[in-house]
């Protein structure tokens, strides 16, 4: 026990996500460091440290104890709420068991000077005592970041903290292992044992080795292109940019066969024929070696209301995903030749005649002219007229005929709802198709009759 009547102990650290202004929760030792019950027990009092790591910051410092549910009883002497009990908030924080300024205070406070404790003036030689200015950089909202790495237990923590992870020849680069080099009067270079990073106004590439996994991210000289810099959260202007000039780059490269290759490329293009704050038009363009050679080929392309394809366009698994769909329909197909539907025969069973039934129900329908009422609201009586069948019309006929819903368990009428409406719609294919069955036995119908009319004229 010290000569402030606290228990000290080393490399005591648990986490906590308790919450309030009152007794908290501990749920257990860090990585690498002891519990407070096993270190100091219970009921033994001891200075604290709690800080959270979410923002705004909380933070509190003071003289506490394990009470016998394991639960740290607080008595802060300093905080971020001006000294009180700080109401910590959900998330988490860090408690542990460390010398403060309420710590030194108590002891000197005790009437022993720094240089009447034996050996402590030895310890403290060369480090800083904990002042005013500590406390107004723990009260800043962003000395959270500074505070995690510190809270790391190991290099390979600090990689993760800050992003900074790979490796290269079996070594990781750590923070101490990076460092900037001047190149030329406008290029620097950011290097280490991960890579580097060279900066070569105004275009930028980096590349970075990692063991088993390699990668390149480029930008090479169309940047030059780029007359925009963003400083600060503003843009600033050099010169303007010009019609069809690449903005940038984005290349991903892999280590292939010896050396670096680039696979694939995102490009944004600047298009708008009259450049100006209010003319953004731009394009975004995919690109990927198709041919197996090191040259990029734009494949896909994205602009407004327009996409371009540079190649066959399919879906990722047979006869599974729809083109559209009934709230979702494309205006107007664009075709070179029509639609192939499958029609083999091992596809298929049941296969019969059309019945007369059928036939005669399909007989009742009516073939209609029309106009959409859509292109009547746009265009007035400059809309054009169609011919065709009205969906409505189909299944009513064939209904009245052979029954109430039996349209809807044909396959050339369809009903389509959801929740903003419903739809009727037809497969014309199977429309024709059974307009021509209709017409065929009509057609056959009327020669048979001929031909009886003939072989009575011919008896005589």
């Amino acid at each position: 026990m010290g000569i402030t009547g606290l228990e000290m102990a080393d490399l005591v650290r648990e986490v906590c996500y308790d919450t309030g202004r009152g007794r908290l929760r501990l749920d257990g030792a860090m990585a690498g460091y002891r519990a407070f019950a096993g270190a100091v027990g219970v009921g033994v009092a001891f200075p604290y440290v709690i800080i959270g790591t979410g923002e705004p910051l909380q933070w509190e410092a003071g003289t506490g104890r394990i009470d016998a549910d394991g639960r740290l009883v607080r008595g802060p002497v300093a905080s971020s709420t001006d000294g009180a009990a700080v109401d910590f908030a959900a998330g988490e924080k860090r408690v542990g068991l460390a010398v403060h300024a309420g710590w030194i205070a108590a002891m000197e406070a005790h009437g022993h000077g720094v240089g009447d404790v034996e050996g402590l003036a030895e310890t403290l030689a060369g480090r800083q005592a904990a002042s005013g200015e500590l406390d107004a950089i723990a009260g800043l909202a962003g000395a959270a970041f500074g505070r995690s790495l510190l809270t790391q237990t190991s290099a390979a923590g600090v990689r993760a903290s800050i992003g900074a992870l790979g490796t290269t020849g079996g070594q990781r680069m750590s923070a101490a292992e990076l460092y900037i080099n001047t190149v030329g009067a406008d290029d620097y270079a950011v290097e280490g044992l991960l890579g580097k990073v060279s900066i070569l106004a105004p275009a930028m590439s980096m590349w970075m080795d990692g063991g088993q996994a390699s990668f390149r991210v480029a930008a090479f000289g169309s940047l030059a292109n780029n007359r925009l810099y963003r400083a600060n959260g503003s843009f600033a202007a050099r010169v303007d940019i010009a019609t069809n000039d690449v903005i940038g780059d984005y290349n991903s490269w892999g280590y292939v066969g010896g050396g670096f290759a680039e696979l694939s490329r995102i490009r944004t293009t600047y298009i708008a024929a009259s450049p100006g704050a209010t003319n953004l038009a731009s394009r975004l363009s995919f690109h990927v070696g198709r041919n197996g050679s090191a040259s990029m080929q734009e494949v896909l392309r994205l602009e407004y209301q327009a996409l371009t394809a540079f190649g066959a366009v399919a879906p990722s698994v047979d006869n599974g995903f729809a083109l559209g769909g009934a709230a979702a329909r494309w205006s107007t197909v664009y075709a070179a030749s029509g639609a192939i539907s499958t029609s083999d025969a091992r596809a298929k069973q049941d296969v019969d005649a059309v019945d007369d039934a059928l036939l005669d129900a399909w007989g009742a329908v009516a073939w209609r002219r029309f106009r959409f009422g859509e292109a009547v609201a746009a265009k007035g009586a400059a809309a054009r007229w169609h011919v065709g069948l009205v969906a409505q019309d189909v299944r009513d006929a064939i209904d009245a005929r052979l029954g109430e819903g039996a349209a809807v368990r044909l396959g050339l009428l369809c009903h389509d709802a959801w929740d903003e409406g419903d739809r009727w719609g037809l497969r014309y294919e199977e429309c024709l198709a059974l307009e021509a069955a209709w017409q065929r036995r009509r057609m056959a119908r009327i020669e048979a009759r001929l031909d009886a009319l003939e072989a009575i004229d011919a008896a005589g």
